[in-house]
């Protein structure tokens, strides 16, 4: 039986695993994207300042935006992230050393779906990542009722990326290799019809009424 995924879902979040990410320090921001990449999401582009991110928006429209909040240029990550937001209405994760409260009430302005810490983990990212498609899946087409083809196993390691675990972590917990833990996560999207993992943990997590 396949999911009950309308059509109207399916032309929406075509292409909603497509991020970018603002860090004016490269290494940081390589070792984001490369994170991002190993777990299925697609890069829109790398930006270390508010004009570079604007042009990549302008050609990409990515739906999430891990930003710093401060890079170098005329815009702060806020005064860029507000742009985004009315611009182009993408969710919004912010990373920053910053924990003073001016900051933060600057940032919680802009209604960022996380303000990450640095420094953080890989699972904090993860998470934010994931509740920022979450947001946006449900702003878009709220899912009910969602009927799911998943063996156990890979209910098992749904649940777990649902959890924030990275590919590899996951491996590791189940004792299997981290291809095969892949290879599940790419029959999972193949037989429900569906177009990323974000997309897939959003409509696992509404049919549990979550």
């Amino acid at each position: 039986m396949e999911p009950n995924l309308s059509s109207k879902w399916k032309y929406n979040m075509n292409n909603a695993e497509s991020v970018l990410i603002v860090e004016d320090e490269l290494i940081s921001a390589m070792s984001i994207s490369e994170l991002l990449e190993q777990e299925d999401y697609a890069i829109a582009g790398i930006a270390k300042d508010a004009d570079t991110a604007m042009r990549i928006c302008r050609e990409k429209a990515p739906q999430v935006i891990i930003c710093d909040i401060n890079i170098k240029g005329e815009l702060n990550g806020i005064e860029l992230a507000k742009q985004i937001r009315t611009l182009y209405n993408s969710q919004v994760i912010f990373l920053t050393a910053y924990t003073d409260t001016n900051t933060v009430e600057s940032a919680a302005a802009v209604d960022p779906v996380m303000y990450v810490v640095k420094p953080f983990n890989d699972r904090q990212l993860l998470v934010a990542v994931q509740m920022a498609f979450h947001r946006l899946y449900k702003s878009q087409l709220p899912v009910r009722n969602t009927s799911l083809q998943l063996t156990s196993r890979e209910m098992e390691i749904a649940q777990l990326v649902g959890q924030g675990l990275s590919s590899k972590q996951i491996a590791g917990q189940l004792f299997i290799s981290e291809e095969t833990v892949k290879t599940h996560r790419r029959r999972m999207l193949q037989k429900n019809n569906i177009n990323n993992f974000p997309q897939l943990i959003y409509l696992l997590k509404g049919a549990k009424g979550a």
